[in-house]
């Protein structure tokens, strides 16, 4: 899919209904598919979707590590020019949110010291918790 132009590592993409250059182009695709079906065979393209372009930042940390906290930090482009055609986040703070449960990098749940801070979220598909 059609990656950051600054990232060649595959891992950043931007639109995921273009195809990368780098990749050939849409009758190259056609071409290769129907030559592997027609050998019997399936194509399973393996896309890291969840991989997103760096085009997100977190307010007050555009361009450093944002800290860990128990309240969700609030969303930015970190250019408003460049965003995703078909992904959008919510800055509108909801105080009734319900998280899910978390666990530890031991494999026990995460106990109620830490869970009882989470009061709200902001109203967005996008999760806003820096952990």
């Amino acid at each position: 899919m059609i990656n950051q132009p600054w990232g060649a590592d595959m891992y950043s993409p931007l639109d995921m209904t273009v195809l990368d250059a780098h990749n050939g182009d849409i009758a190259m695709w056609r071409k290769a598919v129907q030559a592997i079906h027609d050998k019997g065979m399936y194509v399973v393209l393996d896309n890291t979707v969840s991989t997103m372009g760096d085009l997100i930042a977190f307010d007050g940390f555009l361009n450093e590590s944002t800290p860990f906290r128990t309240k969700e930090h609030q969303v930015q482009w970190r250019n408003s020019k460049r965003q995703y055609h078909d992904f959008h986040f919510g800055n509108s703070y909801n105080e009734t949110c319900h998280y899910p449960r978390f666990w530890l990098e031991t494999g026990f749940i995460v106990k109620e010291d830490v869970t009882d801070q989470f009061k709200g979220c902001y109203d967005s598909d996008f999760n806003q918790v820096c952990f």
